[in-house]
């Protein structure tokens, strides 16, 4: 009598991914976290960002608290740029981080933008190559 041994198949499926990239300026005066979540719900795939912008004015002090913190769901259109960007921010998507997000953000809190604005511009940050 023969014994068959059946191979279990396998198969896996990411159900939620998060990682941080921490960006700082070459003068050592701003922070920014940025943070990807991927997150499913069912076959609905959710992309998030995190956005932390930190400032000091001497690159000799410690950092405080964040000055402003942005939650930002992404569209689907995002969804392959988000999952590429797993790997590592380019060049280009930390400067603009760095840049027209960070600035966009503090402009947001400061009441100069709305701040589905500033989420936009972050979100953005993605489409940067």
């Amino acid at each position: 009598m023969a014994t068959k041994t059946a191979a279990a198949a396998k198969k896996s499926t990411v159900i939620g991914v998060k990682v941080r990239f921490e960006l700082i300026t070459k003068d050592k005066l701003r922070r920014v976290v940025f943070g990807l979540e991927k997150d499913t719900e069912g076959n609905v795939v959710m992309w998030k960002i995190d956005f932390e912008l930190f400032e000091r004015d001497k690159k000799g002090d410690p950092w405080d608290e964040a000055i402003i913190v942005l939650h930002v769901e992404l569209e689907k259109a995002l969804n392959a740029k988000a999952e590429k960007a797993l790997k590592g921010l380019t060049a280009g998507q930390s400067a603009h981080a760095l840049g027209p997000a960070s600035d966009d953000a503090k402009a947001a809190k400061d009441g100069e933008i709305d701040e589905d604005e500033a989420k936009e511009t972050v979100a953005n940050t993605l489409r940067q190559k």
